[in-house]
């Protein structure tokens, strides 16, 4: 197959796209318990006494506020959530462990999703090898949780993930989350491609596929461990159960583009 004769890219998201949970649930309990086991032992190396059960509960919380807050388009950065959960603890910790308290309590959260990782999906790597080999750019866009983006690359270079990719938008390193369009359009600028020549694929029908849409992007639904969408806003122009069914769609997209 011929290469496009323009700049063209596919951009992903992240998670129940390309990675998920092993035993759903279960492995992100796993990985808060550790986090509670490591922040606590983090702040007692800096003399801070703090429950366990109390940083558990802490954390969990907020978690849960920041994936709440996706659907209104907000996020913050990563080293703010961390002051932000520590200050619900006790308002005045995070000035007295200061900010290189507050960055070790982050990286012993970001240890805790390193040592308890999601599981990339079989067969992506390669899925991702036949997309560049078409000649296309390829992107990523996630909404982050409560895990840095430099754990997230850690992570990827590990996996063999990171070097597939062009660019990543990750939600808290830029401070808003999808579906604002600076998530993507700071993606496409990176990738020097034009919003008609890119086609976005994800799972959230609100985050991904109304927010791809809403800038003039062509949109893949990866239909098969999605959440419901009670907003319905959005019909996605090709659909898949998984991104190992994305290539034909890929090579019909292309067409469409060429012709």
């Amino acid at each position: 197959m011929a290469h496009p004769s323009k700049p063209t890219a596919v951009t992903f998201d992240l998670w129940r796209t390309l990675i998920f949970e092993p035993g759903k649930k279960e492995n992100s309990d796993q990985r808060r318990e550790l986090r509670a086991d490591y922040g606590v032992a983090a702040l007692a190396e800096m003399g801070e006494s703090v429950d366990r059960t109390d940083f558990h509960k802490v954390f969990v919380d907020l978690s849960d506020d920041i994936t709440a807050g996706h659907d209104d388009e907000q996020d913050s950065h990563f080293g703010e959530w961390i002051r932000l959960g520590l200050s619900r603890i006790d308002i005045e910790l995070p000035d007295r462990i200061g900010v290189f308290g507050i960055t070790t309590v982050g990286a012993a959260i970001d240890k805790s999703f390193i040592d308890s990782p999601p599981t990339l999906l079989d067969g992506a790597l390669e899925m991702l090898d036949d997309i560049a080999e078409r000649g296309l750019r390829i992107g990523m866009v996630t909404n982050t949780g409560l895990t840095s983006g430099g754990a997230f690359r850690d992570w990827f270079a590990d996996i063999g993930l990171l070097k597939r990719f062009s660019h990543i938008a990750y939600s808290n390193e830029m401070g808003t989350a999808k579906p604002n369009r600076l998530m993507f359009d700071a993606t496409l600028r990176a990738l020097g491609v034009v919003h008609e020549r890119a086609l976005h694929v994800g799972d959230n029908l609100y985050s991904d596929i109304a927010g791809a849409a809403a800038i003039g992007m062509s949109t893949v639904w990866a239909a098969g461990d999605s959440l419901p969408d009670p907003k319905k806003t959005a019909e996605p122009d090709y659909t898949v159960e998984t991104v190992l069914e994305l290539l034909p769609i890929v090579d019909d997209w292309l067409e469409t583009l060429e012709s």
